[in-house]
Formats: structure tokens, C-alpha cells, sequence
């Protein structure tokens, strides 16, 4: 799956309605053909949905889509009960209209035959939730990834911090060691090399101790991107029940 965990990514998450489970009815070329697809916007680059797209029919179907061409992923001869009691190749198809990049979920069962609202109203409202739950499991993935890897981060953090603090308790007791052996050394030479030492530890002491606090503040940055990222997760999640509510009733 691709990895997009930089802060630049981080930042163009965007807010909370940007991620939108909603989902329109279009039709487009697909397979050469032009067919009925549920469709949604872009939120990040395609090569993210066609990594969360293959994860999703590996768990759904027990093997991944393949990509069939520049803008396609499809996986062959599919059973989606939930959706139709026929198999049929399910497609994601990468397309731009009305200025925005989006994507559409297609259910083919031959060549020229497809779920489509005409002849399959039914299966069409079905397919509709099935392309809620890809968007609910990218999004999930999305925002997964971003808080595993500050979550890595802020661990990484947490030992440079533990080593500092580590360096510098032993720093100070071979200081305090050498200030008791100041006491009694009268060799001009070795009494220099003490100083040295100690005047070495306490530039050394004073450096580490002023990247502790560094250290902490971008671990608190991390640890607030989380929170953002777990509310953003959230929002998702409720979006989903929600509309999955809405349609039952």
C-alpha cells in the first residue's frame, strides 16, 4: 500500500466533511462500454485508493483487484451476495468530471450486461452500500496509517528522550566522582583532565537538557494529530451508521 505519511499529507487531510461517504449515480466508459457506476470525489492521489481497493477485496474476497490499465483496478468473476445472487467482474474506475478527480464502483456480469438501475434497481441500491463500505475501509485504512506512524514517531521521541535523561544522570555522577577525587588529587596533569572532563560533561549536560523540551513539544504535536486524526475517524464512522440508518427506514 502506498505510504503517504508526511506532514504535508497530514495537512491535506482536511476537515472533517472533506471525507464524505456520499456517494452519486453516473455513467461512464468502462471496458469499453458506458455503464451505471456509484461514484464519489478524490481526496488524495489515486495510487492511495487502488492500494486500499486491493486490500479491501483481499479481505472481502480472499484475493486482490488487479490494475487493468491506466485508471482501472477489477477483480474477475466475484460472488456479492449482499449485492447480486449472479457473479460478475467488480471494477474501480478512476475518471475526472466536473473538474474533480472521482472514482465509480461497477458491477459487470458480461460483456454488455450490468447492475444498473433500470433492470437492477434493487441490486443497484445494494451496490450502493457496498461502495459506502470500500469508502468507510479506505478511510479507516487512511487515517489508520497516519496515526500508526505518529504513534512510531512519538515513540522514537520517547527513547531519545529516555537516552538523554539516561546520558545525563550518568554524566552527573562522573562529575560528582571527579569533584570528590579533585579533593585529594595533587598531580597538576591529572587534576587537569578531571576539569576537563567535567567542563566537557557540563556543555554536553546543558545541550541535552535544552533538546529534551524540543523533543516533548513535537511529541505533543504528534500525540494532538492523533486526537485530530481518531475525531476524524470518527466522524467517518458516524457518517456511515448514519446514513446506514437513513436508508433502512
Amino acid at each position: 500500500m502506498k505510504t503517504i505519511l508526511t506532514l504535508l499529507g497530514l495537512l491535506a487531510v482536511g476537515s472533517l466533511s472533506g471525507q464524505n461517504l456520499t456517494v452519486t449515480h453516473s455513467k461512464i466508459p468502462v471496458s469499453d462500454i458506458t455503464v451505471d457506476v456509484w461514484s464519489a470525489n478524490l481526496n488524495d492521489d489515486m495510487s492511495f485508493y487502488e492500494g486500499t481497493f486491493e486490500d479491501f477485496t483481499k479481505q472481502e474476497f480472499g484475493r486482490k483487484s488487479r490494475n487493468d490499465g491506466k485508471n482501472e483496478e477489477i477483480i474477475e468473476k466475484v460472488s456479492i451476495p449482499q449485492v447480486t445472487d449472479k457473479r460478475g467482474d467488480l471494477r474501480i474506475t478512476f475518471f475526472a468530471e466536473d473538474g474533480r478527480n472521482k472514482l465509480g464502483l461497477s458491477l459487470l456480469l458480461g460483456y454488455d450486461v450490468w447492475i444498473n438501475p433500470d433492470d437492477y434497481p434493487k441490486e443497484m441500491e445494494r451496490l450502493k452500500q457496498f461502495t459506502r463500505d470500500y469508502l468507510r475501509f479506505h478511510y479507516a485504512h487512511y487515517y489508520n496509517e497516519f496515526i500508526e506512524e505518529n504513534l512510531k514517531s512519538i515513540k522514537g521521541y520517547q527513547r531519545s528522550i529516555d537516552k538523554s535523561e539516561k546520558s545525563i544522570g550518568n554524566m552527573r555522577s562522573q562529575t560528582n566522582r571527579n569533584e570528590e577525587k579533585l579533593k585529594t588529587e595533587t598531580n597538576p596533569n591529572r587534576r587537569q583532565n578531571l576539569e576537563n572532563k567535567n567542563s566537557q560533561n557540563a556543555q554536553d549536560i546543558e545541550r541535552l537538557e535544552a533538546e529534551i523540551p524540543e523533543l516533548q513539544k513535537k511529541m505533543d504535536s504528534l500525540n494532538e494529530h492523533i486526537m485530530q486524526l481518531k475525531e476524524k475517524l470518527k466522524f467517518v464512522e458516524d457518517q456511515y451508521y448514519n446514513q446506514e440508518d437513513s436508508a433502512q427506514n
